[in-house]
């Protein structure tokens, strides 16, 4: 859960679990919330707080639901962490660090009411009077805060999709815009195919057509994300470019907008096929 930029590496079930412990950011918010749960709890009064002063009870829930939160995240975040590859699915992490954290909290109850109350404490039978209860406030309190931090991790990952998406789409303009610098500004214009001829290499476009000092390979590394394919050991056309696909018997060619007549070799007409082009 760490507030770190995304990247397009693959993130592993290590990186996740890193990524999953919680900010200062977040630790402020949710303890915000978890006043202002206490705050209404003082004022509901619950489980006969109603005979002890309004102050005193407030005080009381704030201090249960504040130690209670320092109690139940740290179990959920180290099970987050730690328990990924052991128990790889997420409710059963879940359920898991809710049942180590109601202990700990059952053991904790007593002592605040003794703090309290002055009641004394009789772990024997106030555990099992307790947990039932504390494993169903605290169950309840921890599934909003496990729903709110699942609809942040899906948002984050559809953050994540995006940026990759961003910056696939920005490297892809890169290359294509360094191919198409290397014609001159009065030939730039919508890229149609390419033809290999000798060490020279015949750009069409719809300002015309230009000879590049240039390998064929080089050309195609260039435009391996544009929307084309090559069609012959020395053609590459746009796919948005074509216009028909023309058959007569065994041969195949292209109709470019162009006029233009690219042929189509038996090594690559079953791309053509696949592409569907008509």
């Amino acid at each position: 859960m760490e507030d770190v930029p995304l990247t397009n590496r693959e993130i592993n079930h290590k990186n996740q679990s890193i990524r999953a412990l919680i900010t200062k950011k977040q630790i402020l918010n949710d303890l915000v919330i978890t006043l202002v749960v206490g705050i209404l709890l003082g004022f509901l009064a619950p489980f006969g707080m109603y005979e002890v002063p309004l102050m005193f009870s407030i005080s009381y829930w704030i201090m249960m639901c504040t130690s209670g939160y320092f109690i139940y995240m740290p179990c959920t975040q180290l099970s987050e962490r730690y328990l990924t590859e052991i128990i790889p699915k997420n409710w059963v992490r879940f359920g898991f660090s809710m049942i180590v954290a109601s202990i700990l909290m059952s053991f904790f109850v007593p002592f605040s009411v003794w703090l309290f109350f002055n009641i004394p404490i009789n772990y024997s039978q106030q555990f099992w009077q307790v947990f039932p209860k504390v494993i169903l406030i605290g169950g309840i309190l921890s599934f909003i805060g496990f729903v709110k931090d699942y609809i942040r991790r899906q948002n984050s990952k559809l953050n994540e999709s995006e940026q990759q998406l961003q910056n696939h789409a920005v490297q892809e303009n890169l290359k294509f815009e360094k191919f198409m610098a290397q014609l001159p500004l009065e030939k730039r214009g919508k890229l149609y195919c390419l033809e290999m001829s000798d060490h020279y290499l015949k750009v069409y476009t719809d300002k015309g057509h230009h000879l590049l000092l240039m390998r064929f390979k080089d050309a195609l590394d260039l435009l391996s994300d544009y929307q084309g394919m090559q069609t012959h050991r020395s053609w590459w056309v746009a796919l948005d470019a074509i216009v028909k696909v023309n058959k007569e018997g065994r041969k195949i060619s292209l109709e470019m907008i162009n006029q233009l007549q690219v042929p189509v070799s038996r090594t690559y007409a079953e791309a053509i096929k696949t592409a569907d082009i008509h």
